[in-house]
């Protein structure tokens, strides 16, 4: 099952970092980055506006949803969502993002890519959000089990990476 994800993140990051586009992996594979053991679904990744429509561009023959403006009841942000066989990619964009509370308030994300970490992952190297910043989003839209996950995460003697 990794490996689909593997060889996705693999094409991604290339292209992103070979053009010196700043990213970070965020959601269920940032949670497994930091050693988390939830199963692999769909890839997200968050950029800054002044890359979107670049990476919209890059990435057009994989394009699913083009950018657009997406709200659920989590969420409030630009969004674009790539196929890659079958396997889902959400970029979002970081500026004009919120969170949803569960009693619909509206939170700024406090997105700020250059305090991403470079993790290894899956033999990868691949920029990931925070793992407080993870935390701290999950908080706010309420995925409590997710919280208590990864706050678990954060023990002395915690697996912090894979390899």
């Amino acid at each position: 099952m990794w490996q689909r994800h593997r060889v996705i993140l693999v094409s991604i990051i290339e292209n992103l970092e070979s053009r010196g586009i700043r990213y970070q992996v965020t959601g269920g594979i940032a949670g497994n980055v930091y050693g988390s053991a939830w199963p692999p679904h769909d890839i997200d990744l968050e950029i800054g506006a002044a890359d979107f429509e670049t990476v919209a561009k890059l990435f057009e023959a994989k394009m699913m949803q083009p950018p657009h403006h997406f709200i659920n009841e989590e969420f409030d942000l630009r969004l674009m969502t790539l196929s890659f066989d079958g396997i889902e990619v959400d970029i979002n964009q970081t500026e004009d993002c919120y969170l949803i509370t569960k009693d619909g308030a509206r939170v700024p994300c406090s997105t700020d890519l250059s305090k991403s970490e470079r993790r290894k992952f899956l033999g990868l190297e691949l920029m990931v959000q925070p793992l407080e910043d993870l935390i701290a989003y999950k908080r706010i839209i309420g995925r409590t089990n997710d919280v208590a996950d990864l706050s678990a995460l954060r023990a002395p003697d915690s697996v912090l990476h894979s390899e």
